[in-house]
């Protein structure tokens, strides 16, 4: 109470801005400022599956959606630069098959799963992978299921073209002719064909995507994507036990 008799209002706590809270600000300010349509679309709220459009209405002219985002783009994608994607995506798959290509080799249980299971799984993601992340990321620079299908045969046959080389002329060096040939057929037919069966998996993905004109679901390439694993990883099964009962005969030292 004061001298006049009257009760003082207390004081109110007096709270400082914390500087840190401001400099985050800021720099969020910036990266907004900064970041491209390429960047902000994978961040828009309005391409969450959970948005009610009856609850939050319906974005303004100058928002930034999915929808708008891909028909912009489609529309800017000329047949050139389509061509040229590609071509690019074709031939990526070379390098990303070098990785997948190192296999385990020996006769231990982890080898036999590197070669039945974790083997035929690398090798038939990292076949797709460029055309992939073309598809999820990037879905405007196709304009047809042939460019996809292309990248998938492309990426198997690059794919098995570095694996022969590396059977043939580092894994096993002291081989046949018949060894030679099976490698370069029935080998290249096998990761094609996975590859195709792959790629049918990424048409699926791309077009639904362009048809809804919305985010890529990759589950739908899931059914695609299993049998292909499934049939290589059967594949290498089989080989190792024709191999192992004789019945394989390719002429090599030790058979």
């Amino acid at each position: 109470m004061s001298d006049s008799g009257r009760y003082d209002e207390p004081r109110r706590p007096q709270f400082v801005a914390d500087p840190s809270e401001q400099k985050a600000a800021e720099l969020l300010r910036r990266e907004r400022e900064r970041a491209t349509d390429n960047e902000e679309v994978e961040h828009t709220v309005w391409s969450e599956p959970a948005l009610s459009p009856a609850l939050a209405g319906s974005p303004g002219d100058d928002q930034l959606t999915y929808q708008r985002w891909l028909v912009r783009n489609v529309e800017r994608t000329s047949a050139l630069r389509s061509i040229w994607v590609t071509l690019l995506v074709a031939l990526a798959a070379g390098p990303w098959g070098v990785l997948g290509a190192f296999a385990g080799s020996g006769n231990s249980v982890f080898s036999m799963l590197m070669f039945t299971v974790f083997g035929p799984v690398a090798e038939e993601v990292a076949k797709v992978a460029a055309a992939l992340w073309v598809v999820e990321k990037r879905p405007f620079y196709f304009r047809s299921f042939g460019q996809i299908l292309l990248c998938a045969i492309c990426g198997g046959a690059a794919f098995a073209a570095i694996e022969n080389l590396l059977y043939i002329y580092a894994y096993v060096p002291d081989h046949t002719p018949a060894f030679v040939e099976f490698r370069w057929t029935v080998c290249v037919a096998l990761h094609v064909t996975c590859s195709l069966i792959a790629g049918i998996g990424l048409m699926q993905i791309w077009r639904d995507a362009m048809r809804r004109l919305a985010p890529p679901q990759l589950s739908l390439g899931v059914p695609w994507f299993i049998p292909a694993m499934v049939i290589h990883g059967l594949y290498n099964a089989s080989v190792i036990f024709v191999s192992a009962a004789g019945w394989l005969d390719l002429g090599m030292p030790g058979q």
